[in-house]
C-alpha cells in the first residue's frame, strides 16, 4: 500500500499542508474544540474563559487549545491530501521535488515565533 502512487501523492500533500494549516490555526486561534481537562469538559470551537468576578478561574481550570488546533489542521490536510491523491500523477510530479522539506521547516520557525509571547510573559 505504501508504494502506491496515490498514497505517495497523499503523503506528500498531507505533510506540508498540515504544517501550513497548523500555523494558520495557531495564528488565527482556530481550534476545532477546547478541552478543560481538570473539569472533564470539551467544548466546540475556541472557548475563552470570561469570568469577570474571579479572573483566577483561568488558572484553576486552564483551557487546552492544542488538541483543537491539531484537529483543525489535520482535517484540512486530510482534504488536501485526498484531493492530491485523486489527481493524475503527471499533474503532481513537479510539486514533489527536493525542496519540499522547506515548508515544515518554515512552519516550525513560524510556530516558535508565534509562541514567543507565552515565554516572555513569565520572564
Amino acid at each position: 500500500m505504501t508504494s502506491s502512487p496515490a498514497f505517495r501523492r497523499f503523503a506528500f500533500a498531507f505533510g506540508p499542508a498540515f504544517a501550513v494549516l497548523y500555523v494558520i490555526a495557531l495564528a488565527r486561534d482556530l481550534a476545532l474544540f477546547t478541552v478543560y481537562p481538570s473539569l472533564g469538559i470539551v467544548l466546540a470551537g475556541t472557548h475563552r474563559p470570561k469570568d469577570i468576578v474571579d479572573p483566577s478561574m483561568g488558572f484553576l481550570a486552564p483551557a487546552i487549545y492544542w488538541y483543537g488546533w491539531t484537529a483543525t489542521a489535520a482535517m484540512g490536510a486530510l482534504a488536501i491530501g485526498l484531493a492530491a491523491a485523486s489527481l493524475p500523477e503527471r499533474w503532481t510530479n513537479r510539486l514533489w521535488s527536493g525542496w519540499l522539506w522547506v515548508v515544515p521547516l518554515a512552519a516550525m520557525g513560524a510556530c516558535v515565533y508565534l509562541t514567543l509571547p507565552w515565554f516572555r510573559l513569565y520572564l
